[in-house]
């Protein structure tokens, strides 16, 4: 047993947190809960709605180690961290699962899975309105090829599509890199997987939108700044474009206008930032921070 204080701003099980108990006493919330002994606090686990700012640093007056279990790091102030000598792991454990369902989302359109559903729940048999295409020989966009784009580039291979990508941070010959104005031009379907940065925040805007081919399915379940929300609003009620979303701008889509107008929209299949849950990622994603929090703990004896 160790004197650490562990706070958990996630959901692992019940199994995890009694691992985690022999490193010292652990707390969990789905957030920051302030009626915690946040001032206790030596290491905090986080995913991307926990916001590990100054702020919340400051009132953390005796951590050591912030872990977060994604793959973007955009709700972390590391600057601050550094500054402070607060040591930083992130365990990005669902390259696959998030690519899963990225090729998921690809063949519900294609196959026109989700209105088939909710046609069928309404009473309607549209078997002869509801025609689909093929995926094999159509065109991906991937913008962003980090370790879930190179997962999802390899799904569509397999799916016999043509991948291309976007990415200025890699140099690749196992891929097909262009400029983001030939992938918004050429491709059937695109998937952002970029992190977001000052760079990729608005990304996607109305003059990349309208560069796109009419019909272009775009997938975004890396982060919800990359695309102008109200940009895609207006192109999907316009029909230039469909889209599948599993990322947000806002913590409170359902309260945001613009943003709840998406989510009702039937031209977009919208989830709650689910798509790359398994049961399988969230035992790697526990490994992974058990593993960080005993090399720290065994680093600092």
């Amino acid at each position: 047993m160790t004197d650490h204080t562990i706070l958990v701003c996630d959901n692992f099980g019940k199994e995890f947190l009694d691992r985690l108990s022999k490193f010292g006493e652990v707390f969990q919330s789905s957030d920051i809960d302030y009626s915690l002994p946040l001032d206790k606090v030596t290491i905090l686990v986080v995913r991307s709605k926990t916001k590990v700012n100054k702020e919340l640093v400051d009132i953390m007056t005796h951590l050591e180690l912030v872990i977060t279990a994604t793959h973007g790091i955009d709700h972390i102030d590391l600057n601050y961290l550094n500054q402070k000598r607060i040591n930083f792991h992130n365990v990005p454990a669902q390259s696959y699962d998030v690519a899963q369902g990225v090729i998921a989302y690809i063949l519900a359109h294609c196959t026109n899975l989700v209105e088939g559903d909710r046609s069928m729940k309404r009473g309607e048999w549209k078997k002869t309105e509801l025609v689909g295409c093929r995926v094999t020989g159509k065109v991906l966009g991937i913008i962003g090829c980090g370790k879930i784009g190179r997962e999802v580039a390899r799904l569509g291979f397999v799916l016999g599509m043509k991948v291309i990508v976007s990415d200025p941070c890699i140099q690749d010959e196992n891929v097909t890199l262009v400029s983001l104005d030939e992938l918004l031009s050429t491709s059937d379907f695109i998937t952002v997987n970029c992190p977001l940065t000052d760079g990729t925040c608005g990304l996607i805007g109305r003059e990349e939108i309208a560069k796109m081919k009419d019909g272009t399915f775009l997938v975004n379940t890396a982060r919800g700044g990359i695309i102008n929300e109200e940009a895609l609003l207006e192109a999907v009620k316009s029909g230039k474009v469909g889209a599948a979303l599993d990322v947000f701008s806002t913590k409170k889509p359902f309260e945001d206008e613009t943003v709840n107008s998406l989510i009702l929209n039937e031209r977009i299949i919208a989830t709650p930032h689910s798509i790359g849950q398994s049961h399988e990622a969230i035992d790697e994603k526990g490994e992974g921070v058990i593993k960080a929090i005993k090399e720290h703990v065994n680093g600092n004896a």
